[in-house]
């Protein structure tokens, strides 16, 4: 089991050398220290950019359905039309053949 062995060599635990605490605590305080003089406008603008997307894409899609629902209202007007005038031609026929 020589897989076995080398994991456990490998995974061994060992005390962390002298100052290494200290070594990352001053690693953190110079990011902090960086992430703190960073410019924040470009986080503005991404804000800025996500939300001209989202209301524009909300903006394009109730246009969508405004025109479907005009498209589909223009296609149930022409179906009553076309209804209509099937009526009354077979009203025509009907009084027609009464009136022989």
């Amino acid at each position: 089991m020589t897989l076995h062995n080398d994991l456990k060599h490998v995974l061994r635990h060992e005390a962390p050398s002298v100052g290494f605490a200290n070594r990352v605590m001053a690693r953190i305080e110079r990011e902090d220290n960086r992430a703190r003089r960073r410019p924040i406008w470009w986080r503005a603008a991404a804000a800025s950019l996500i939300l001209t997307a989202t209301v524009g894409g909300w903006g394009a899609h109730t246009y969508l359905q405004y025109r479907r629902a005009v498209h589909a209202k223009e296609q149930v007007l022409l179906a009553l039309s076309i209804a209509g005038e099937k009526v009354r031609y077979a009203q025509k026929e009907v009084r027609n053949i009464g009136n022989q």
